[in-house]
Order: C-alpha cells, then structure tokens, then sequence
C-alpha cells in the first residue's frame, strides 16, 4: 500500500493537485446593445498598482473567465471588439476566493458615443459564488477596527457564527487555518494555530491583505475542516516603492483597574511590537518584493501573591530551606510577578509575472516564539495550580514553551488560453515545538491546603514537560485545473499532503506527589531519609505508617502519605521510559484529496454549482505490536492491535450550491447548498497509538493501602521497575474501522438591498457523520448503575476493576481508550445581517454591519485534551463510555454583534478613522460535577450531577458535614439550585456537559486613529504618519461597573464542582452515591475579576513611505 501511495502521489504531482483558493477570478458575459452574445471581444483586466495583466477572449455565449488574479485592487477591465466602442471599467476591487461578475454591453463605433467608463466593485454578498455562510475581512476593515491583540482572532470574530475560535458550534480543533495555501494552523491538535501554545500570533498582522472565513463554502476545492475555513493571503509588492515602520505598546498606565468596588492592584508588565515593512518593484510591471520583520516582547502580568492570596510567605520561605537542606533541591522563587512572551516573525514574498499568461509567487515564513507558562492546570488539585487566591507556585513548576517554524510555499498560476487555467501550489513547512524547564529534573510535588483537597503551592519539574518535544514535516502540493466552456466551469484538482511527526511526550514522567499539608510532605522525606540511612540506600520495605510523626515535631494528624483519597487523587501514577532511553512517538500520513466540480451558469440570475470530493488518508507508520495486549479481550469482546493503525478508506463528499437572483434588478439573492465535508483528525490523538502502546513507557499506579510504602527522595526513577519486568500500562488505540471526521452542512439563504441597505436571513443545519470520541473499553462494567436520587439511575457504575484482570487476560492494561466514531452530533444556527456601506450624503465613509445569531450545538465529545485517556475522563457524562449528547463547547444560545467604521476627512493633509465593535455573548459554558468518584471508575471529575427536583429526592444521599442538620444542608442546596437559571430549569434531571452558562456580557472595543499626511516631490508623494488608540472593553473606561464579567462562583470555566462525594458507591453500600454540599456555594454567580473585566489600551505609531 506504501508503494502504491507514493507512486499515486509522485503521477499527481505532475498533474493536478488544491486546498483553500488563494486567488481571486473574474467572469461575465459580453453583448450588444440588443443583448446579443458577441464571441471573441478582447477583455483586458490591469492591476493598476502592478501593471499586471490578465487577458482572454469571450467565447461562445460572450461568456468569458479568468481565474489566477490577484486580490484586491483596483483593477481596470477593458472590453473591446472590432466595430465597437471600447467600454471600461474602473477602481475594481476583487475578494479572496470569490469570482466577480461584470458583465458589459458594447455599442456599435456608429453610434460614436466614444470610450464608456463606468465605476464598479464586486459585492462580497451579492456574488454568484456565494452559497453558504462565510465573511471577508478587507485590509481597509484590518485598519479601521480595533484590535488590541494585533491578532486573526479579532477578525474572525467578524463572522456572525462564531463563537471564540469556534464556529457553529464546531470545535476549534477542526478548523483549517491556510496563510497564501501554507497551513497554519496547529495539526497536530495542541493548540488553535502555529504559535498558539507560546500565546503568539504565527504571522505579523501587517503582513495580511485579507481575511476569508468559510463555514459552508459548497466548492470541493475547500476541504480539509468541519469547523471553519479561515483562508488569509498576504500583502504583495507593486510598481511603487512603499515602506513603512510601525511600534505598539501597552502598559499598566494604560490598563484600567477599577471594576465594580474591586480596586486590582497594578502589576508591572509590558507588551511591545516593533516591525517594518518594505514593498516595490524589482523590474517595474514584472518583478515585486514584499517584506515584513516583526519582534514582539511582552511580560504578563500575574496579579496573585502571598500578599493578596491566602498563602504565606513564611510557609514557602520554609519550604524552600527544608528542599535545600534535606534534599539539595532549589525549588526557585516564588511571587513572580510577571512571565516573559517573545516572538520574531519574517514574512516574505517575490510575485513575477513571468509572461502575460503565467505569474510565479514565493513566499517564506519565519517564527520564532517562547513563553513562560504558569504550572499546569492538568490534573491540578481543586481551584488550580495557582497563582490565584488559593494557590501560590515556585518557579520550578512553571515551564517555557517554545514554538517555531520555517514555511516555504510557491505558486504557479497560468492562463493556457481563454478556456483552460492551472494553479499549481508547492511547500513545505518544518515546525519544532519543545518545553524547557528551571531547576533540573526533580518529581512535581503539589501541596495541598490542610486536608481541603485545594492546591496551596507546588514545585518540581512540571509533570508533562519532561522531553515534551514535537518536530512536523508537511509538504504540500495543491492544484487546480479550471477549464471554461459556454455556460460551464469545470475544474479537477486535488488536495494532497504527507506529514511526519516525531512527538517526546510521557504523562507524569517525574512524578506527579500529592500531599495534604506541607507538614505530611516534610513527614515523608524526613521518614525516608531515616529509612534510607538505615537500610543502605534502598527503599525496599518502607513504611511510612511504622513512624510517629510526633517523632519528627509534627501533629498526630499528620500521616505523610501521598496521594491518599483524603487528597482526592486515591492513587499516585508515573509512566517510566522501557529502555535505557526517552522514547518518541512518531507517526506519518499521506494525505490524497481529489475532486471534480462543474460551475454551471444556468443563466444570468442562477449558478448550479456541483462537485464531488475524494479524500484518502493512508498511515505509513510501522508500530511495534504489544502480544500481551493482542492477547486479551475487552469489553464487549473487543480485541486490540496497537501494531495496526485504521484501514485505508476513501471519504466520499458530494455537494451542490445555488444562488439565485428572481428578481430583474438583482435585489433579492436566494443561496444555499448541501453537501459533506471531510476534515482531519488532531494528529495527536492517532499519534497516542504509537506513544501509548504499552512498550515504550510503562505506567505506575499505586493505591490503596500499597501508597504508605512510598517514600520521597527525589529521585525520579526512584520507583521504576528493572529493566525487562512485566508491565501494565495505560493503552491507546484506535478503531481498525475509525474514519477521519465528516459533517452534513445544509445552508439556505436569502439576502435583500434595498437603498444600499444589505439583509440577510440565514440558517445552517449540521449534521455529524463521523464524528470522533474517546471509548474506555478497558474498565470492567459490573451491569449495575448508581443510586444518586434519580428514578432514571442512568449512571453506570464501577468498582476500579479492569478487564485485564479477568480470568484469560494478563494484567497488560489498565485502561484501554479506543479512539471511535459516532454519528450523533448536531448543530443548527439561524444569523439576522444587516449592513451597508455609506458612499455619499452626510455619512459618507460610515460603514455599518450588524448581526444577530442564535442556535444550538450538540456532540459526544469536546475532546479536550491531547492524552487519550485525559480526553476519556475529562468528558463528563452521566454513563461513561456511552454515546451520551452535550453541549459542545462553542455553542452559544445567542450573539448580538455590531460593527462600525467611519472616517472623518480634515482637508488634504488629515484624517481620522473610528472604528468600533460591540458583542452581547456568553464568555463560556460549563458543567455541574461532582468532585470526587461518583460511580467507581476512579475519575474526580468527570461525573455530571443529578439535579434533585425535592427534598424527599436528596434524602439519603445528602450528609449534613459542615451543617447542623440534614435540614439545613437541604435549605442550602435547595437556595443554590433556586439561584441559578440552568439548575432550577432541570429540577429532576441529569445535568448536561456544558449545559450551564454564565450570564451575558456586554464588550465595546474602539479604534481611534488620526493620520497627517506628509506631501513630498511637489504633491507627487504623500507620507503618512498615524497614532492610534485601540481600547477593549470600553464600557468599563466610562464607568466602572460597565463591561464587568461574571463568572460562577469558583471562577471555573469547565466545570463547577459544589457537591463533593463523602461515599463512593460500591457493592457493600448497594451503590449509594452520599455528598455533602459546599458551604461556601451562595451565589451561583460573581464579579470575575479579571483583564477581561477591565478596559485596556494600545498605542500605536506607523510612518508610511510612499
């Protein structure tokens, strides 16, 4: 099969091969003045600035295309025919992806009304290609609306559907991030795009011309997401020489720090960019250059020390000496008030015209970017990690995250001849990701608050940062072959990549030590050390429970045992290297994607638009076969091979788009389509096969009444077993029959002007087909549920037992998470539009744009994690592994989004732009758990609550801790349940993942930029310098009650845990579930005192050259 794709590969390279359209095309019909076709008028389409050319021929039907084109403009199209005067037309500007239509009547010489010109741009609304829902984003938006994060992501937020990064309730995870073709975006499924785990954009926002996001384009020659495609090409050079130099800043001195009574102590931070930029000809009308150099440098403020927190300073200062002094370990500070983001960025192109038929493009991209991140929130105790009010870290637990790549890309575009026109695409992108940490290599040891079960301070080698370390090699080669005959556009081409991953990356490597108090931890190195001194160095035997802690100065309540379910862990888990030698994962795809589509132009008001797509992925990876695992069976008579990744299979993806024109002045456009859309799966979770197989790491985990044997020292392999012993480890998997994801979209839609006025109704239906979730077939169900209250009792219940374990198997496994498919996802939304561009009267250069969205998201899974089995147990549901509906994490029950630009001319030598944009939205969802085991499957926090409807229905399962009474435990929960709008709607029913939602926010963010024009060789040149203010959350600048956030009561955006379990269901207690309630949960809600809270702003200054 190998042979057979590499041979398939190297033919389609000489032929055909496309991702997401990085041109722009042109289209329409010439005729006389009684509207008869004229075939073979000469059209002449001129990018003015470049004095690049594109010419063809209308053929039969008048009809004519040229597809290649540049973006933007402005063009000047000239059509012409021998016995007719010459028509023109001027300042057109044309739209990433999109063919505009500009059809023209010529008038015969006799008539010698001389040379016509008329004014005419595209409407990116109004277009016939238009079928589904998508926005465009224009370097004039870029530069009049506001944007304090100089990010995409302030863009995209443009599109009515999205919500975050998320769009139509599809996980970011499946979107397609394509610069100029190149992919940006993070395949390998750690973070939304390059440079996103440093915190850093992956591309200099002045180096983009614009912006296109496509939810439901119905053209085959889009592919590769079930989310969003967000398609960006890059500035270009022209015939005349521009520079430019820019710096933008933000500071405390211009970040608010009022919100409501809360007065936030200033931290000290910094946030700056300096870039240039330089464009012009090489050879005029034939050879350009663009260039841009960026550095950014910033400091994050962290807004929580001992000084405003509830730990001491005194406690860590202890802590610190007692790590010296018995250990030789320097934890590092603590109290930072700041962490460091760096980032260097290059973007480069050449553009030459090569004849008046063919252009070649060369673009490079660079990035260099670290960033030190905060200890992580990955298996964190209750409330984090900190720095927050609970919790306060040394250094040594943060880690510096570093993300970095080079990106070559090549474009050829040729128009053959009026009928045939090729774009053929080349690159290669080599991305190296890695984590670096301070102190050397030492075990991560959380501390917890006195037996609260909440973080207090942690320190050590941050638990899944040893050797964290990803190289990928994508190569890329995309194509599309248009041809043009009378009424029809037919084109074949093909989306085709191969990508390698090497990927260092082992869960709990050190250590993960979880102690209740900084007491019990000093217990158990003073105890080991003892015990070490008296048996020679070994561990072998040791008991912490056969020491008096009253022996060492500590409190008889003090037990020193680690990980102990006073903890809320149950047990401790680190994985260990199988050989002498840190392993790597590695995995390879080929991914072949073709298709065809005919663009048929029924008539002038309607386009057929249809086309079908193949796409095959073929792994190339040899994996080492795990026999014990082969061995055994799982549940529901399942057998393993995680030598053997899924079979080849072809996804098959037909669609159809329409757009519609009834009416004989174009007014009203009725558009939509149908079809499916194949996108690829995070790579790290196939890559969990080969990195979690059961033979390159194995997997402690010690519990129960084995943890009073472990003992502290340091050491990090104190623990690992001698090389060749039988291991059991944690095991990944992926379905033989697993298929790469696939969604049914279904869009209508009808858009309406009237007077300049733009109105648009929009509805878009999806539909899961191959979705994707984490399936734990390696836990022993017993055919039992849990009695938690509900007459339902739909939770299933588990004794921490494994199939492994069974009678036949081998104790290989612990949990074996299988990587599968399901079809039960949905999403619908419905978008209210209205905009216009005002081009003359009082409100001349005003542009407005208003949107209204609402609907509902539903899926299996969110996958939330990278780690098979993190994604598994950080799914909450009610039945484990079953195929239970929740809220996606991107839904949203309503949006208001409104935009506006406006640009004030003062003479010929000012002016100044306003820009704004104001949304009402939810800043997230969230799930009600349970914090503890609810159903035996050893998880703390993946089990969803159920909501009592009464009193009678808590009885039994309520205990009164931290009340007088049972009475008074239930006025509490009952007044919680009262106060809060999800909880009180489902009385008597099982909470949903995600069902809860904060209450609406309301953020106005505004740009202000004054220019002063500069004019140079006698009026010829103008140089233009700008100051700009960008501020977000401007409400709050106003007032300080304005534009303040709220959030739930323990400021988690996942999930909020207000009942804790005080008895795990088992057989002997008939699998009753008992929790007590949280004496602190009140209020449902509360002021979020955070940034996003607060107004901030940046500066910016830009010298223009021209």
């Amino acid at each position: 099969m190998k042979k057979i794709a590499f041979l398939f590969l190297s033919i389609f390279a000489t032929l055909s091969l496309s991702a997401q359209v990085t041109t722009s095309s042109i289209s329409g019909q010439v005729t006389d003045a009684n509207g008869t076709p004229i075939i073979g008028a000469t059209i002449i389409a001129t990018h003015t600035p470049s004095g690049t050319t594109y010419a063809t021929a209308s053929t039969r039907d008048g009809r004519y295309n040229i597809n290649g084109m540049r973006v933007g403009g402005p063009y000047s199209i000239e059509f012409s025919f021998i016995g007719y005067n010459t028509a023109k037309i001027e300042e057109a500007y044309l739209t990433v992806g999109e063919e505009a239509v500009f059809n023209q009547k010529l008038d015969e010489e006799s008539q010698a009304i001389g040379e016509v010109v008329v004014m005419g741009q595209a409407n990116p609304v109004f277009n016939s290609n238009r079928t589904g829902a998508q926005e465009v984003v224009t370097r004039e938006m870029m530069d009049k609306l506001p944007t304090t994060s100089r990010s995409l992501s302030d863009f995209t937020k443009l599109t009515p559907m999205s919500s975050g990064n998320n769009f139509a309730g599809t996980s970011y995870r499946y979107n397609n991030i394509t610069v100029d073709g190149a992919s940006f975006n993070n395949s390998f499924g750690l973070a939304a795009s390059l440079g996103g785990q440093t915190g850093v954009e992956p591309i200099a926002l002045e180096s983009i011309d614009q912006i296109q996001v496509m939810i439901a384009p119905f053209d085959v020659r889009n592919g590769g997401f079930t989310g969003g495609g967000i398609n960006s090409v890059t500035k270009a050079g022209t015939n005349d020489w521009e520079a430019s130099a820019y710096f933008y800043k933000k500071s405390p001195s211009m970040q608010g720090y009022r919100q409501g009574d809360e007065i936030i102590t200033p931290s000290e931070f910094k946030n700056n960019q300096w870039g240039v930029s330089l464009a012009g000809p090489i050879i005029k009308n034939k050879l350009f250059f663009f260039i841009n150099g960026e550095i950014e440098r910033q400091e994050e403020p962290i807004y929580y020390t001992t000084a405003n927190s509830r730990v001491s300073a005194d406690d860590l200062n202890d802590l610190s000496n007692f790590l010296q002094t018995e250990l030789g370990y320097n934890p590092g500070k603590f109290d930072l008030t700041s962490t460091p983001v760096k980032a260097t960025r290059l973007t480069a192109r050449l553009d030459w015209n090569m004849t008046k038929r063919s252009t070649l493009s060369l673009k490079y991209y660079f990035l260099n970017s670290s960033s030190m991140s905060n200890p992580s929130t990955s298996g964190a105790p209750k409330n984090g990690r900190g720095p927050n009010e609970y919790a306060i870290p040394f250094s040594s637990a943060f880690y510096r995250q570093y993300n970095n790549f080079n990106i070559v890309m090549a474009d050829l575009n040729t128009n053959f001849n009026e009928h045939i026109s090729n774009t053929l695409t080349v690159g290669f992108s080599g991305l190296r990701d890695y984590r670096e940490t301070d102190g050397g290599f030492f075990p991560q040891v959380d501390i917890l608050c006195n037996d609260a079960s909440e973080s207090y301070t942690v320190f050590g080698t941050e638990a899944n940062s040893y050797n964290n370390r990803l190289n990928s090699n994508i190569f890329q080669i995309q194509d599309n072959l248009t041809m043009s005959y009378g009424k029809h556009q037919i084109t074949v081409g093909t989306q085709s990549d191969y990508r390698s991953f090497k990927n260092g990356f082992a869960q709990n490597y050190p250590g993960a030590w979880v102690f209740n108090s900084i007491d019990d931890f000093k217990f158990n190195v003073l105890a080991s050390k003892d015990y070490m001194a008296a048996h020679n160095g070994s561990m072998d035997g040791f008991d912490i429970t056969a020491y008096d802690p009253t022996d060492y100065g500590f409190a008889s309540t003090v037990t020193g045992i680690t990980n102990s379910a006073s903890t809320g862990y149950k047990y401790y888990s680190q994985k260990y290297s199988m050989s002498d030698e840190f392993p790597y994962a590695r995995l390879n795809v080929l991914q072949l994607g073709f298709y065809a589509q005919d663009k048929w132009r029924v008539s002038n008001n309607f386009t057929l638009t249809y086309g079908l797509r193949f796409d095959i992925p073929i792994f190339m990876t040899d994996l080492q076969e795990n026999p014990a695992v082969a061995a055994e069976t799982y549940r529901d008579g399942i057998k393993v091979d995680v030598s053997q990744y899924p079979k080849t299979r072809v996804l098959v993806s037909p669609r159809i788009g329409f757009n519609w024109k009834p009416l004989e002045n174009g007014s009203l456009q009725i558009r939509g389509g149908s079809g499916l859309f194949a996108g690829t799966p995070p790579y790290v979770w196939l890559s969990n096969q080969a990195g979690n197989n059961g033979m390159l790491f194995g997997d402690l985990n010690i519990s129960g009444d084995d943890l009073k044997h472990l003992g502290f020292t340091g050491n990090i392999n104190q623990y690992k077993p001698a090389q060749g012993t039988a291991t059991t480890s944690d095991i990944a998997a992926t379905d033989r029959n697993f298929k790469y994801p696939m969604i049914w979209k279904n869009n209508i839609a009808i858009d309406y002007k009237w007077r300049g006025w733009i109105l648009t109704g929009e509805v878009l239906y999806s539909k899961d087909i191959n979705a994707i979730y984490h399936d734990n077939i390696g836990m022993y169900t017993l055919g039992k549920t849990v009695n938690d209250g509900s007459a339902e009792q739909k939770r299933t219940a588990y004794e921490g037992k494994y199939y492994s374990s069974v009678e036949g198997n081998r104790n290989a496994a612990y949990n074996v998470v299988l990587l599968r498919n399901t079809n039960k996802g949905y999403s619908i939304y419905t978008t209210f539009q209205l905009q216009k561009q005002f081009t003359q009267g009082p409100l001349k250069g005003f542009g407005f744009n208003a949107s209204y969205s609402f609907g509902t998201a539903r899926a299996v899974s969110d996958g939330t994690s990278s780690v098979a089995t993190s994604a598994w147990k950080y799914t909450q549901k009610v039945a484990v592994n079953s195929q239970e509906l929740g809220y996606t994490a991107g839904a949203f029950d309503g949006r208001l989004l409104v935009s506006a630009t406006y640009t004030a001319n003062w003479g010929r030598n000012a002016a100044t732009h306003f820009g704004l944009v104001y949304q009402r939205f939810r800043p997230f969802r969230y799930s009600y758990c349970y914090n503890g085991d609810a159903n035996g499957d050893n998880q703390s926090s993946n089990d969803l609550i159920y909501i009592p409807a009464t009193k009678a229905e808590a009885e039994g399962h309520l205990v009164a801790d931290g009340f007088n009474s049972f009475d008074e435990a239930w006025a509490a929960l009952d007044s919680f349940i009262e106060k809060d709008d999800y909880l009180k709607k489902h009385r008597g029913e099982y909470a949903v993942r995600n069902g809860a939602t904060v209450p609406f926010a309301n953020q106005l963010d505004v740009h202000i930029a004054h220019d002063i024009r500069i004019f140079c060789k006698k009026g010829q040149k103008v140089n233009t310098i700008s100051f700009s203010f960008d501020i977000s959350n401007f409400l709050n600048l106003l007032n300080k009650n304005w534009g303040v956030r709220q959030t739930n009561y323990t400021a988690n955006s996942n999930q909020v845990q207000f009942l804790t379990v005080t008895q795990k269901p088992t057989a002997a207690n008939n699998y009753t579930l008992q929790y007590r309630m949280d004496t602190k949960a009140i209020e449902p809600y509360k002021d979020y005192v955070s940034s996003s809270s607060r107004w901030a702003m940046m500066f910016g200054i830009k010298y223009k050259f021209n």
